[in-house]
């Protein structure tokens, strides 16, 4: 008990002091822990996102790639086609040569297609499951972290 007036209030002058420092600490670690989760979020987010820019630069890769392919075949094809036609004796062999033509650029072309839209889902479809799988290691450390 305070044996004057001055010391009780000097109590409780102390322990307001004490209860005050000790809730500035306990939020202080509060918002150290939150900072802490708050950023390893965010270097997980950039992580997946890093990894989703470099899936679509692959893809982007691949597309190019069977493009400048498929470019070259019907590049081939037109030529091929014109050599024919130098070679062409006779006025009649010109419909035939046409729709001889014709139909194999219409069987790449869609041969071409088929394979290009092949090809995008299934670059889709693996940086679907990526981000996925990241976005799930991040929920699982984070859930660790708290």
């Amino acid at each position: 008990m305070a044996k004057r007036p001055t010391d009780f209030a000097q109590q409780n002058t102390e322990r307001a002091i004490e209860v005050t420092n000790y809730s500035l600490t306990w939020m202080r670690e509060i918002a150290e822990r939150n900072l802490s989760q708050s950023r390893a979020a965010f270097e997980d987010l950039l992580t997946i996102t890093r990894k989703a820019a470099d899936g679509m630069d692959h893809q982007g890769n691949v597309i190019r790639e069977r493009s400048m392919s498929f470019m070259e075949e019907t590049l081939s094809n037109s030529f091929d086609f014109a050599e024919k036609l130098l070679h062409m004796r006779e006025p009649q062999e010109l419909a035939g040569l046409q729709s001889e033509f014709v139909s194999r650029q219409a069987q790449v072309i869609g041969d071409q297609t088929k394979e290009l839209g092949q090809s995008i889902m299934q670059g889709a479809t693996e940086a679907t499951k990526a981000t996925l799988r990241e976005t799930a290691e991040s929920s699982r450390r984070q859930s660790a972290a708290a």
